[in-house]
């Protein structure tokens, strides 16, 4: 089958909607697939504070008025269902060859599409274990899921599944939490009857042209930062590794290193005093950001879990060096000279996956929960003192930085993604 054309359901896309990393991927995902010349359509709710992009291929879905207040998984079920119906006029009108589903805003989306009578293979794509608890769904809004996990329902029921390999990696090597049982029996399953499609980070990369580099007023603060210094270039929130990372400052506050963050995009008190070892900077532009990282000894990222890694992989990309976690994503990060990998066991892989299973369940930036994991992870975090020490303070020249090469056509995701789906069976 040739393809023409794809519907992508998703709860954001940057610029119209950015809370995340996931934002800029599905960007570039919808790029790509464009760039294929296949016509590419983006469904997306509407919000009155949404940025309006000048981008045909948006088709804004209008939200019932007072839904915002309710439960996130409640909104993005009513979501999915305004999705369905739209879906099924553009089916009408013309048709999709394939509709992609992403994440956990849209997998009530892949749930719905299973119980209609379609010819169009449906895709989900994972970017993440975050697993939202469907207690506050109605019982006609549960009735359709065939798990008490909404990522397991989605999984089971799509044609393809999109996940990396280190995804995979952890699910088949040591057993997930009851919180996660359900979406790990799912996964094992989905890869044994070839439903899944395994991408990498690095296919969602910009071009190489795409990279600037400008200074700005906010970059000024840098200066008041002591150098050397360390940066956590993502979101700053605990399921990020914020919590790891502040105990990581406070136990370089002798060794003449800074720890420097950047802080949320909208003003709000930081959560604990844990924080204060930490220098802050003002929410960061891309381009900003790049500046801030290559100014930086290395950068650190010490995720509770990784669905493809994209933040450590834009960093090695720019030739920074780069400590990460090899844990989800991680794991299939390039072993290139400035990628430096802190390793786990497993066992330190299982307790990181105990802390994301309670994270899920009250909320992913939760510091209570944090704290009564903290104790038990100060070996993890040793291990992680140590590495930073080595890197800053090497004596024999240190890493080089590398400029990064592009990566091979065939492993951007646009172009892997319309391979599967030219040849799925439906």
């Amino acid at each position: 089958m040739i393809v023409k054309s794809v519907t992508m359901i998703s709860w954001e896309l940057d610029p119209f909607y950015t809370r995340g990393g996931t934002a800029y991927a599905i960007r570039r995902l919808a790029d790509q697939l464009t760039e294929l010349g296949i016509e590419t359509r983006v469904l997306l709710p509407e919000w009155p504070d949404t940025v309006h992009a000048n981008d045909r291929r948006i088709v804004p879905l209008k939200m019932r008025a007072g839904v915002r207040r309710a439960p996130r998984v409640v909104q993005c079920s009513e979501f999915c269902q305004i999705a369905l119906e739209t879906f099924e006029q553009i089916r009408t009108n013309g048709g999709s060859d394939a509709v992609i589903a992403h994440s956990d805003e849209g997998a009530m989306f892949t749930v719905l599409q299973n119980g209609k009578r379609s010819s169009e293979p449906s895709v989900f794509w994972l970017h993440s274990l975050y697993d939202p608890p469907i207690d506050d769904l109605s019982k006609d809004q549960r009735r359709p899921l065939p798990s008490q996990s909404l990522l397991a329902s989605a999984v089971m029921m799509a044609n393809i599944v999109v996940t990396s390999t280190g995804i995979l990696k952890d699910a088949r090597e040591f057993e997930w939490p009851d919180r996660l049982k359900e979406l790990q029996k799912a996964l094992i399953t989905a890869s044994a009857e070839h439903r899944v499609l395994t991408v990498e980070s690095m296919g969602c990369l910009p071009r190489n042209s795409e990279k600037r580099l400008t200074r700005s007023s906010n970059l000024e603060n840098l200066k008041n930062v002591p150098s050397p210094y360390v940066l956590f270039p993502c979101r700053p929130s605990v399921d990020k590794g914020l919590g790891i990372f502040a105990a990581i400052a406070e136990r370089l506050r002798g060794d003449n290193i800074a720890c420097v963050a950047v802080q949320r995009p909208t003003p709000r008190a930081q959560p604990t005093n844990e924080n204060a070892s930490i220098y802050w900077l003002p929410w960061l532009t891309q381009d900003e950001l790049l500046v801030a990282m290559r100014n930086a000894a290395c950068t650190v990222l010490p995720s509770i879990t990784e669905g493809f890694g994209l933040a450590a992989a834009e960093s090695i990309s720019h030739g920074v060096r780069t400590l990460y976690q090899e844990v989800g994503g991680h794991h299939s990060l390039p072993a290139l000279p400035n990628a430096l990998a802190v390793p786990l066991t497993t066992s330190e892989r299982a307790q990181l996956y105990d802390l994301w299973s309670e994270l899920i369940s009250v909320d992913p930036d939760s510091w209570a929960i944090w704290t009564r994991h903290e104790i038990s992870l100060r070996p993890l975090v040793d291990k992680w003192v140590d590495a930073i020490r080595s890197v800053v303070y090497r004596t024999d020249g240190g890493i080089e930085n590398i400029p990064f090469p592009e990566p091979p056509v065939e492993e951007r995701w646009g172009n892997k993604l319309r391979h599967r789906i030219a040849f799925a069976d439906t």
